[in-house]
């Protein structure tokens, strides 16, 4: 089985069995980070161009921008920053819910690397520094 399919797969299975598992009444958060490396890193970076490419178009954005970073928060009480210095370095924060956290700091040339928050009380920093890293963050909180 090839990676990519894999790792669709995991997270497929990762997100059914959360769904089944009955919630405790006490606060508590799932985090499924990916750095994938290849054919996959190459998949996952092409992904969120897309994403950023489509959301600058919506929002009507300059198109020769060298650094592409994108957030989008619906909730109450959401913090997000995002840094980037370098060339062609793409960056996106959603969070949706309340009480979120997140900041993604990137420095160098071609870093992707999105993070996904939902629910509430989800906490995440990254900094990415170099060339070509990439990863991608699915957190919950409940």
């Amino acid at each position: 089985m090839s990676r990519p399919i894999t790792t669709v797969i995991l997270a497929a299975m990762l997100g059914v069995c959360t769904l089944e598992l009955p919630m405790p009444a006490s606060a508590g958060s799932v985090t499924l980070m990916l750095t994938p490396h290849g054919e996959s890193a190459n998949l996952i970076q092409q992904g969120l161009r897309i994403y950023s490419a489509i959301e600058e178009q919506k929002h009507k954005k300059k198109k020769n921008r060298k650094n592409h970073a994108h957030v989008d928060q619906k909730g109450r009480d959401n913090a997000a920053a995002l840094s980037q210095k370098g060339i062609d370095n793409n960056g996106v924060i959603v969070q949706r819910g309340h009480d979120h956290a997140a900041t993604v700091a990137q420095d160098g040339e071609h870093n992707a690397f999105g993070l996904f928050q939902f629910g509430h009380d989800t906490n995440f920093d990254v900094v990415q520094a170099g060339r070509g890293q990439v990863g991608l963050v699915l957190q919950g909180g409940w």
